[in-house]
């Protein structure tokens, strides 16, 4: 977008950055549920299956600051019964959630594996992360702002004019970091006893940022 106007000339772009990082930890979600006739008794079950939990990833190198298994959902069950016209109590189901961060990538299998055997109902694919992101968004914000430049400079030459200092520069909203190479099947929920192994990656660290710049036309 070039608007040329007696009183000003701007040029208005968009660049896009990225910065690559290698993941350092992952974060584990896994859940509990739990049928049975009365919400105590559902509750109940899922909080002894929650501890089962809770023990069996005591061994592993976890921050123990970060375990969350304090997630209770409990709702009732319904069937529609055709010949009635009319839903049929069956009685409650009770959820609770787990999660926790991962400290050692190459415990990752394992992890996922005692978290099966200890009679998760699902576990969540792993989220990686890493403590150089800010510095990765830091620099694809760099990358993407001469990027951004680089397209000025074209647009400013094809309008036979010379550009100038930027006016306003925005930035998009932070996406999460994306591990590279990741297929189709791990983005998806897995059942608990067909946990995959994982082959962390690089984490790919996105910006975008609009830029206008004035120009010194002739």
């Amino acid at each position: 977008l070039i608007p040329m106007t007696a009183r000003a000339q701007i040029i208005s772009v968009q660049g896009t950055g990225t910065a690559d990082i290698e993941a350092e930890f992952a974060t584990l979600a896994a859940s509990v549920m739990v049928d049975a006739q009365t919400a105590a008794l559902a509750q109940s079950t899922a909080d002894k299956k929650m501890a089962a939990l809770l023990m069996a990833i005591g061994t592993l190198p976890r921050d123990e600051q970060s375990i969350d298994a304090g997630r209770l959902r409990i709702q009732p069950q319904y069937r529609w019964n055709s010949a009635t016209n009319e839903q049929e109590f069956q009685g409650y189901q009770a959820t609770r959630d787990l999660s926790f961060k991962l400290l050692e990538l190459t415990a990752l299998a394992e992890a996922l594996q005692t978290l099966s055997s200890a009679g998760a109902s699902s576990v969540s694919p792993p989220q990686f992360g890493s403590s150089q992101t800010e510095a990765a968004r830091k620099q694809a914000l760099t990358i993407a702002f001469d990027h951004a430049k680089a397209d000025a400079l074209a647009l400013a030459n094809a309008a036979n004019t010379s550009l100038g200092a930027p006016e306003t520069i925005s930035t998009g909203s932070k996406p999460m970091p994306l591990l590279r190479g990741q297929t189709r099947g791990d983005m998806m929920a897995m059942e608990a006893d067909r946990a995959p192994r994982y082959q962390p990656g690089q984490l790919s660290v996105s910006a975008t940022i609009s830029v206008t710049f004035n120009t010194n036309g002739e």
